[in-house]
């Protein structure tokens, strides 16, 4: 059956189309920066965030998904070297990300943003105030993927020396920091607390706000909280671990799950396990889980242009940086194996998702096919070739998977996200996969992840519906009505 045929007998829904992104010199392909047309070396300056923002919306883009880390990564040629983490610039240096945010808010208007941000370095009393003042200073555009981090490296800088909890515990406590949030952001301030009365000289109604009390096994935050409601109440929740304690936090908290497998059947048979977990123990409507996927995509208008273009840029990939991100990824130092050697027994029996998408293959997988899987190029996930080429692989991931959207990395800063706006996007625009317009212009990121004029907060089957203190309703009220509903707490 020609693609064609095959468009017209499958139905059709816009993807969720994101740009992925990381605040340095090099994400997913360390050692780019020294490709004569890549400009990622200037991730530091304001110009840098208002271009991509603009190629972002010009595409009507959805989301920029911003990618990050707590510390280098210091596994490869270890013990904690970052000889070639530094060389290869292979996501280190690492800026801050979620100060870029105004920048690129002020010169779009539709645009969301997907913040990494972990719940390993910094208290929720904190990161609450953040979130509040990113979606007040965006209008309602800002996401949150929850990470409970991986690094050990990250544990020893963040954690006073400590070592990384290990994965259980890590997402044990992510649950309760997670719950902090979602009081704090939605349980503190009614809808309708802040008066701004200049007659009565009242900003906001004392009786409307109060103390979470928050007392767990992890945290004790009495609150208040310090910032006054936002537009979405809580950001967009994302969340991307995939190891099985990953899929429950997913099930029960996420909006957007971000989720890589080797095929489109194991992602299929991911997607479906998550979805069926959120039913099954948290009551969602499955479908109210959206699930993005890494692609990285080489086109051109020929099939003959893109290969030379991939050609070109893999070339610049440095190795050495794509064994600092598997380090960094697995805690595995594959400076300590032979090229051709079988590394499945490697780390076989650790939780890590990273560690068994790439090792976990019927065949024999060695260092030197990590490096080329790694680099993109021999991966499942790379896309070279025309327009219409890449446009079929594209088409015929969503029907076998049924992912809802992906997060295109970038090979070649700016080249790669000007490629997808200007050649690829209007391809999946007459296929149907990709949207005209925003479906709520000037919305906020949650009205656009839905497609619903209005949708600003989680649905009603979402866990964090029930804290959200509504206007009109006394405290005493509320406090009654919360205490009722937590009687069923999540399970962990």
């Amino acid at each position: 059956m020609t693609s064609a045929n095959k468009r017209q007998k499958t139905a059709r829904k816009p993807l969720i189309l994101n740009f992925f992104e990381h605040a340095g010199p090099a994400q997913m392909f360390p050692g780019i920066f020294a490709h004569p047309k890549d400009e990622s070396s200037t991730y530091k300056s304001r110009a840098y965030w208002i271009k991509l923002a603009k190629i972002a919306e010009r595409g009507k883009i959805n989301a920029l998904f911003i990618g990050d880390t707590l510390s280098p990564y210091d596994v490869y040629q270890g013990p904690e070297s970052v000889t070639s983490t530094a060389i290869a610039g292979a996501q280190y240096p690492t800026n801050e990300p979620t100060s870029v945010v105004p920048l690129m808010a002020e010169v779009t208007e539709n645009l969301g943003f997907g913040l990494t941000i972990s719940t390993l370095a910094e208290p929720p009393y904190h990161l609450a105030r953040r979130l509040a003042t990113l979606d007040h200073l965006s209008d309602g555009r800002i996401g949150w993927n929850v990470v409970t981090t991986f690094t050990n490296s990250a544990a020893r800088n963040n954690l006073n020396g400590q070592d990384l909890p290990k994965s259980e515990d890590r997402y044990d406590r992510a649950h309760e920091y997670v719950d902090v949030i979602y009081e704090l952001l939605l349980s503190s301030w009614r809808d309708d607390a802040v008066l701004n009365d200049k007659e009565r000289r009242i900003f906001a109604d004392p009786d409307a706000i109060r103390q979470v009390q928050f007392k767990g096994k992890y945290f004790n935050v009495p609150g208040y909280q310090f910032t006054e409601p936002s537009p979405q109440r809580l950001p967009v929740i994302i969340q991307a671990g995939a190891s099985g304690s990953g899929q429950k936090f997913g099930a029960r908290i996420a909006e957007l799950v971000f989720i890589n497998e080797e095929t489109p059947e194991k992602l299929k048979e991911k997607i479906q396990a998550i979805r069926k977990i959120a039913k099954d123990e948290y009551g969602r409507d499955p479908e109210h889980l959206k699930f993005i996927s890494l692609i990285n995509v080489y086109v051109a208008k020929t099939s003959e242009e893109a290969k030379e273009k991939f050609k070109d840029i893999t070339s610049y990939v440095s190795k050495d940086g794509v064994q600092v991100l598997f380090g960094g990824w697995t805690g595995v130092d594959l400076s300590k194996y032979d090229y051709d050697e079988d590394l499945r027994q490697v780390g076989k029996n650790d939780p890590r998702s990273h560690l068994k998408t790439l090792l976990g293959a019927p065949n024999k997988v060695t260092r030197r096919d990590l490096i080329e899987k790694i680099s993109g190029i021999k991966s499942n996930t790379t896309f070279v070739g025309s327009v219409e080429e890449v446009a079929d692989q594209i088409e015929d991931l969503v029907d076998r998977s049924g992912i809802d959207g992906f997060n295109f990395a970038y090979n070649l800063w700016p080249g790669s996200f000007e490629d997808i706006v200007d050649l690829l996007i209007p391809e999946l625009r007459r296929r149907g996969l990709a949207w005209d317009d925003y479906p709520v212009k000037g919305g906020t990121f949650r009205e656009n992840i839905y497609g619903i004029k209005g949708q600003t907060f989680v649905p009603e089957d979402h866990g964090a519906y029930k804290y959200k203190w509504n206007a009109g309703i006394t405290k005493e009220q509320f406090e009654k009505d919360l205490n009722e509903s937590q009687t069923e707490h999540f399970k962990s």
